[in-house]
């Protein structure tokens, strides 16, 4: 049976690969392409879903169900793109509704079910409790229909991609934050279930207030994203780090509230370190790229220091993804300023006219004494030149 999922899972990931692979002509092709990716992917998720609840007899339909699950969900934008093709921020709301969705159905479980979603006595022999099919059903259908929220949002709503990309950002870590940060202190399933359903809520109020106050690009929210996440891993390994070293049982709980106030800082940092930055798509995917190959380098010098304590290992390869991140953000941030600099330099602030009608009108003034309110008209001239400063 193992073979036979291991196979199922090698064939999705081929298929993920084959069609990623394939060169977008424009960007409507690069976003049916994306489309018909992520729609198989989470379609598989749901089928691995379906297979967890009805634990079926049949090896072949343990991993059958997940590959047919997938084909159907990558053939369903294919056969509707003509009359419905999808935009950015549509697909943007999709992919972040159906991956969030998971989390939101998961603290709804924990909420309804409370300490009989850890219960092991709830297990079955050879499979999973009711009580944990219930959280996976929940979870799946919660991702299902957040993900058909997000098309229908990012459909009607007249955002631009920055907004809808920041209202994406902050959906997602407010979850994360706040059920770290309650989980640093009390472990009762329903309030920590509560807590991703409240992080929820208040992310997208923060995002939506966010988008009032300040106008952010895709590009802009990417490299945010991307000093959040090194943040939020700086803290999650000061965490382990804390929790590792902590002999006494259980009072490594609050080093959880680390992480979370890495993320929180990255989010806040980066907002404000992008400001009015401009970047692009391709620029705020540079920013990322940046970052990866500064962490990788610090992986290096690791692995030269070899140290036996844990802290290197993480503080080195975030110093260097770090100043990494700096130097490409600043780059981009002087070569978008530069860019509008030259654009106002070669501006032409002289306004010129030529107006040989006032030929005939001059010679009408000259020869019949034409009056203007009682007073003779003057002669009009056939230039004329402005300047602005």
């Amino acid at each position: 049976m193992k073979n036979k999922i291991i196979t199922s899972f090698l064939v999705m990931i081929l298929l993920l690969v084959s069609v990623w692979s394939v060169s977008a002509q424009n960007q409507d092709d690069l976003l049916f392409r994306r489309r018909v990716v992520s729609s198989g992917f989470n379609s598989f998720l749901y089928g691995t879903a379906l297979v967890a609840i009805i634990e079926p007899s049949s090896d072949a339909a343990i991993a059958g169900v997940p590959i047919v699950a997938a084909g159907v969900g990558a053939l369903v934008p294919v056969l509707l793109n003509e009359r419905m093709p999808i935009t950015a921020n549509q697909l943007k709301l999709t992919n972040h509704g159906q991956l969030i969705g998971w989390a939101h159905g998961f603290g709804l479980s924990a909420i309804i079910l409370g300490d009989g979603l850890f219960d092991d006595d709830g297990e079955e022999e050879d499979g999973i409790g009711t009580d944990a099919k219930i959280a996976i059903g929940l979870g799946a259908l919660t991702s299902i229909g957040m993900g058909i929220a997000g098309k229908s949002i990012g459909k009607n709503k007249p955002w631009s991609e920055g907004q809808a990309s920041m209202l994406a950002y902050w959906g997602s870590i407010g979850p994360i934050t706040s059920a770290l940060t309650i989980g640093s202190f009390v472990e009762d399933p329903r309030v920590l279930g509560f807590s991703v359903l409240a992080g929820g809520a208040g992310g997208y109020l923060i995002g939506n207030a966010i988008n009032k106050s300040d106008s952010y690009t895709r590009g802009d929210v990417r490299a945010i994203s991307a000093l959040t996440t090194m943040n939020g891993l700086l803290g999650a390994f000061i965490a382990s780090d804390i929790i590792e070293d902590d002999v006494e049982e259980n009072l490594g709980q609050w080093a959880l509230i680390i992480p979370a106030a890495g993320i929180v800082s990255g989010a806040l940092i980066g907002q404000a370190w992008l400001k009015n930055a401009e970047l692009t798509p391709r620029q705020g995917l540079t920013t990322i790229w940046g970052a990866s190959g500064g962490a990788l380098l610090g992986l290096g010098v690791a692995l030269l220091v070899n140290s036996e304590s844990l802290t290197p290992w993480y503080t080195i390869p975030y110093a260097t993804s770090l100043g990494a991140y700096a130097l490409t953000v600043e780059m981009l941030k002087k070569k978008n300023a530069g860019m509008v600099s030259l654009t106002d330099r070669s501006k032409n602030n002289w306004n010129f006219s030529f107006m040989p009608q006032n030929y005939f009108l001059n010679e009408k003034i000259s020869s019949s004494g034409f009056k203007v309110n009682g007073q003779n008209a003057r002669m009009q001239p056939f230039f004329s030149a402005s300047v602005t400063f």
